[in-house]
């Protein structure tokens, strides 16, 4: 009897728990199959956020189309435009013969061409005008993803500590001036400084929660990374050293050592608690002298690449062939290990995080990077490793129109570009040129990120660490690097203005508490006995207010000038580098009036463009049939309406085709001079090499300028035996911060000429 009743008993109670898991089950069915609509609550906490979003947008797509297209923004919508055509007949360019695009690390990579063809055809469905292709619809994609860096601080505020951080963060990067500007520019930096962040921001949410939705959006941002730019190699180096310190970190900080010795001892009271700092300094001793080999090597490998270009040609095309033959090997075999690993978890009936015994000893508290990694589910990695190869595939083969040559580039052809570019340095810039560039325009970010770094040495955790790290790193690595570009200075910028969000919070707290508890803290002060103790935090906190907003002031100043005002002028803001000047406008209508008048705007107008002025005009003129580029060596019996010329033959061109030259000629033209490209003065270069007996300049620059100290205090003509001025320096600086004064000359530019036959009526 009492046998029946406690099976009985035990029947009821496992219909109870199926029951119970019955209908948790179908709750969460109903939540997964509903939508729910945030509270009120939920709203109150992302208004501020999406106000600030809202504002990083609208500076980002105001007038969008009001700069004409730079150098290389030209070049990337043209060749997105052939791959959007290329696209529409995709079957075709699976035949080798056709002539479709394909990856060329001289355009650095591939998703920005891809993404700018896919919002041309979003736009050409929706009707937009010129077919959907133009100014706007080119720097959509940029703007978009300018806009999400604006709100993926959001995600990490927890890291940042708090909302309060993490919305500062959010508007530092809103009104940044080299953020927004460069939001508004159709390079592929934007999009990598964007999958940075995230990629950022879902290694951080993936430690913490485990979910494995943030380690695919963390592998996405990655290879989406490299797919855009060659500097994710920089990335590598930043982010990698710093999981290996933290690593090390995390495994000393598991043995103890002042334990070991005795209490009376010296060691014993001051040795460290665990040998965390030991490991770290272990490391160092090893990694610094083989980084400083590492670095040395690929500078000679850099220069022996320049040097023997045909050999390492034929190198790198062997590593691609070798590549692409063994990859299939090495999926089948992690595919295989997965399979096998999932029907024995199957049979195990488990799907539970990997806890093997030599993992035990990690402590998940204290060492949760090293227990996020060693735990990792297999379902994870492996979801991620096929999401990432995927993206890769997809990109660098062309939607799999170029397999096998697609696949071979992306993983060599980079490095092997990227390699070459370290000795030619383009731009031939100082190694304190970011030194310069910054502080002339992020003033606010700039001071309270030294008092954020400051702050997160004294009061230290693994995010605030790694945000210094990652700031002076990219820094060092970016200064090392031959390359340097004012759009660079963005990846140096984005945790600048993460580390100036910790360090303005402690003068927004006590600006909310003044305020908040404004009559009790008065009432406090006045209790403390007429000292002075009472007045200092008031008076400290006022003058912290006023000094940010001088410096907040400051910024938007600089930012409202050079993304709104000065937008397409080089000699007046040095993070603008050799732009189009709005004379390629003026040119256009010009030539659109001449086909208006003539053709009636059918295109059908003949134009001579030379190879010296053949970017942007390849852009510029894609709906004119009859253009002959590189004229007149390309078309020797042209005779256009219109010509367009420049370089070195400018002067030589306006008066072979001036009128009277030759009388054999059939038609004569009407000239007028425009700036093509105009640039910043660049006088804060060291002073050029001076070859003499001794010294043959071999490897340095026989060019430059004064240096960066004379140009701040007199220009690029300084006077004779003349000395670092503070004073006028700092009254050039200010000049140029408020009236947009150059520091020196302002007629730097390359020039083109414009020819309109004499007899169309229309003056050039």
């Amino acid at each position: 009897m009492d046998m029946h009743k406690s099976t009985q008993n035990a029947v009821e109670v496992v219909e109870q728990v199926s029951g119970v898991a019955t209908m948790d089950l179908e709750k969460r069915q109903r939540r997964l199959l509903s939508l729910n609509w945030p509270t009120r609550d939920q709203w109150l906490q992302w208004l501020p956020f999406l106000v600030i979003i809202l504002l990083g947008a609208l500076l980002r797509f105001w007038r969008l189309d009001i700069k004409p297209l730079h150098h290389d923004e030209s070049l990337h919508a043209y060749f997105s435009l052939q791959l959007l055509h290329n696209l529409q007949q995709w079957r075709g360019c699976f035949d080798p013969k056709t002539p479709c695009y394909h990856y060329d690390p001289l355009l650095h990579g591939p998703f920005q061409f891809h993404i700018i063809a896919l919002v041309y055809q979003l736009c050409q469905w929706f009707g937009v005008p010129e077919h959907g292709v133009n100014a706007v619809s080119l720097r959509i994609a940029a703007a978009s993803l300018g806009s999400v860096i604006v709100g993926l601080p959001y995600f990490i505020r927890d890291y940042l500590g708090g909302r309060r951080v993490a919305l500062l963060a959010c508007f530092l990067l809103a009104i940044s001036p080299c953020m927004v500007y460069f939001s508004r520019f159709a390079r592929e930096d934007i999009y990598m400084a964007c999958f940075t962040l995230l990629l950022v921001v879902s290694a951080g949410r993936y430690v913490r929660s485990r979910r494995g939705r943030w380690l695919l959006i963390g592998t996405a941002a990655f290879v989406l990374s490299y797919a855009t730019k060659e500097a994710t190699f920089l990335s590598i180096a930043v982010f990698g050293s710093f999981l290996i310190g933290l690593v090390a970190w995390e495994i000393g900080a598991r043995i103890p050592v002042r334990s070991r010795f005795k209490p009376d001892t010296a060691l014993g009271l001051y040795a460290p608690r665990t040998a965390a700092s030991l490991s770290i300094v272990s490391l160092l001793l090893i990694s610094a002298p083989l980084a400083r080999w590492f670095f040395n090597w690929m500078k000679e490998l850099s220069t022996y690449i320049n040097a023997n270009t045909a050999t390492s040609g034929v190198v790198v095309q062997d590593l691609k062939a070798h590549t692409v033959a063994i990859l299939p090997w090495i999926g089948l075999v992690i595919v295989c290990f997965v399979v096998a690993h999932w029907g024995s978890s199957r049979l195990k009936k488990t799907d539970r995080p990997v806890r093997k015994r030599w993992t035990s000893h990690i402590h998940p508290a204290t060492q949760p990077v090293l227990n996020a990694i060693v735990t990792m589910r297999v379902s994870h990695w492996f979801s991620a490793l096929v999401l990432g190869a995927f993206i890769f595939v997809l990109l660098f083969s062309v939607i799999f129109t170029n397999l096998s040559g697609g696949v071979g580039d992306g993983i060599w052809q980079g490095l092997y570009y990227w390699l070459q570019q370290q000795q030619v340095a383009r731009g031939s810039q100082p190694w304190y040129y970011y030194l310069i560039l910054i502080p002339l325009y992020e003033q606010i970010g700039l001071v309270f990120g030294l008092a954020g770094l400051m702050r997160c040495l004294l009061y230290p955790d693994r995010f605030r660490l790694f945000l210094v790290y990652w700031f002076v790193g990219t820094l060092g690595i970016y200064t090392w690097a031959g390359e340097k570009m004012p759009w660079l200075m963005i990846h140096m910028a984005m945790p600048m203005l993460l580390l100036a969000a910790i360090g303005l919070e402690p003068l927004v707290a006590r600006v909310h508490l003044l305020i908040n508890n404004g009559y009790e803290y008065a009432k406090s002060v006045e209790n403390r006995v007429q000292s002075n103790r009472g007045k200092r935090p008031v008076v400290g906190t006022i003058l912290g207010v006023l000094v940010t907003l001088g410096l907040l002031f400051l910024t938007l100043q600089n930012m409202f000038q050079v993304t709104f005002v000065h937008y397409a002028d080089g000699p007046h803001e040095m993070m603008i580098y050799v732009q189009s000047t709005m004379d390629v406008h003026t040119v256009m209508r010009k030539i659109d009036q001449v086909d208006k008048e003539k053709y009636h705007g059918q295109h059908k107008i003949n134009i001579g463009v030379m190879s010296e002025v053949s970017w942007p005009f390849y852009w510029y003129l894609r709906d004119y049939p009859n253009v002959c580029y590189g004229f007149p060596t390309s078309c020797a019996n042209a005779n256009p309406e219109v010509i367009l010329t420049g370089g070195d033959n400018l002067d030589k061109n306006q008066t072979h085709n001036s009128p009277g030259y030759s009388s054999s000629k059939t038609s004569s033209y009407l000239f007028h001079r425009y700036h093509l490209r105009s640039w910043w003065d660049e006088g804060y270069k060291p002073r050029p090499c001076v070859p003499s007996a001794a010294h043959s300049c071999h490897g340095e620059p026989t060019w430059g300028g004064v240096g960066p100290l004379l140009w701040l205090s007199y220009g690029d003509t300084p006077p004779e035996n003349a000395q670092f001025d503070p004073v006028l320096a700092s009254t050039r600086i200010w000049d140029w911060w408020w009236t947009r004064k150059p520091f020196g000359n302002d007629a730097g530019a390359t020039d083109m000429g414009f020819f309109m036959r004499s007899d169309l009526g229309v003056s050039p």
